[in-house]
C-alpha cells in the first residue's frame, strides 16, 4: 500500500539581537553554518559537499541523529539570494535511501529595532507525514543559530 503524502506549510520566526547583515552571514557562511547547523553536539555529520552561496549552487550532506543507526541525506539548491534580505532554496531529504521529503524554503531577514526578525517559511511534501518533527527540528536549529550569533558577539 503506498504511503500517504502530507502537504504542509509552516512558518517559524525568531528575533535576534544582531543586524540583518550579521544574521544573514551566519545563516549563509559555510564556516558559520558548520558550527551551528552541521556539526552540532548531538548529530553526526558523515559527509558534506558544496555549500557555496550562489543561485543554482548546490549543497549535500549525510548525517545521523544521536545514537541512531539511520542515515539521513539533505540535498539543496539555492534559487534566489538577496544579500541581507532573503534566501530561497529547495531541498530533498532521504532516510536510509528512501525519499523522506521535498521542500521549498524561504528565509527572510527583516530589520527589527537594532536586531533582526528571521522569518523561515517552508512549503513541503512529507512522505512520512511527520510535519511536527520538521517544525521541531527547524525550531531547534534556529536556537543554535542564536547561540552562534551570541558566540560571535562575545568573541
Amino acid at each position: 500500500m503506498p504511503s500517504a503524502l502530507t502537504h504542509a506549510t509552516f512558518c517559524v520566526e525568531r528575533v535576534y539581537d544582531a543586524p540583518p547583515a550579521r544574521v544573514f552571514h551566519a545563516f549563509t557562511d559555510l564556516d558559520a553554518r558548520m558550527r551551528w547547523f552541521f556539526k552540532t553536539d548531538s548529530w553526526s555529520l558523515h559527509e558534506h559537499s558544496g555549500g557555496e552561496l550562489g543561485i543554482g549552487k548546490t549543497e549535500s550532506s549525510r548525517f545521523s541523529p544521536p545514537g541512531a543507526q539511520v542515515m539521513i541525506t539533505n540535498d539543496s539548491i539555492y534559487l534566489d539570494i538577496v544579500p541581507n534580505e532573503r534566501l530561497i532554496f529547495a531541498y530533498a531529504m532521504t532516510l536510509d535511501g528512501a525519499p523522506l521529503s521535498s521542500s521549498l524554503s524561504t528565509a527572510e531577514f527583516r530589520p527589527e529595532g537594532k536586531g533582526t526578525r528571521l522569518v523561515f517559511t517552508e512549503q513541503g511534501v512529507y512522505l512520512d507525514g511527520n510535519v511536527s518533527g520538521r517544525i521541531e527540528g527547524t525550531e531547534g536549529w534556529l536556537v543554535t543559530l542564536g547561540e552562534e550569533l551570541a558566540r560571535q558577539a562575545a568573541g
